[in-house]
């Protein structure tokens, strides 16, 4: 119990210095998002072993974005535990990092029971939880989708959520970009405005 109310108090805090925009600019960096997908999903492993969770993947390699990488890796941990809470009976769920145009898409998809239509549009919203009974192998807050959703608007990331009552869902999020010649062009630039 205490345990959950440290992590309440964290989440909350989390929340409140993203609602504020504190540091929104902060430690952004260009880091290989391939590799950061790959080690925030290697975190779920133990389910696999201990409860029989499938966690399949289908990671491109070598993609690169500009951002702040813990925020980033805390929104992919908040997604895959989101799924792996409400997967369906068969214990699936898929994590996907493909190009799609000049982004990077990350998709996790659950086998679940889906989302109702008239609360896909509130599930982003502070402690909202499905009324639908499951077992729990992650712990959580209530406030995940939330932090999810304010890490990327400050990041000017569009996400979203595919949902199909007894379907699933699949919650996606898209990362523009980064090429070595922008990177170059980048760095010109800046080398100019120094001067």
């Amino acid at each position: 119990e205490c345990d959950r109310l440290t992590m309440l108090v964290s989440d909350m805090l989390d929340l409140s210095k993203l609602r504020a925009g504190m540091n929104a600019e902060e430690k952004r960096s260009v880091f290989n998002l391939s590799e950061e997908v790959c080690a925030v999903t290697e975190r779920f492993s133990y389910l696999s072993e201990t409860e029989g969770y499938r966690i399949e993947t289908d990671i491109a390699d070598g993609l690169y974005i500009r951002a702040n990488k813990e925020r980033i890796a805390q929104v992919f941990y908040n997604l895959i535990g989101n799924a792996v809470n409400y997967t369906g009976a068969d214990k699936r769920v898929r994590v996907k990092l493909f190009v799609k145009g000049q982004n990077a898409r990350f998709e996790v998809i659950d086998s679940g029971k889906g989302i109702p239509a008239d609360e896909v549009d509130t599930i982003w919203d502070r402690y909202y939880r499905s009324g639908a009974s499951h077992k729990r192998p992650v712990s959580g807050t209530g406030l995940g989708l939330s932090i999810v959703k304010n890490i990327l608007l400050q990041h000017d990331c569009p996400f979203g959520v595919i949902s199909e009552q007894g379907k699933g869902s699949c919650f996606w999020a898209e990362f523009p970009l980064v090429t070595d010649e922008w990177e170059d062009v980048r760095g010109d630039s800046r080398a100019k405005e120094d001067v």
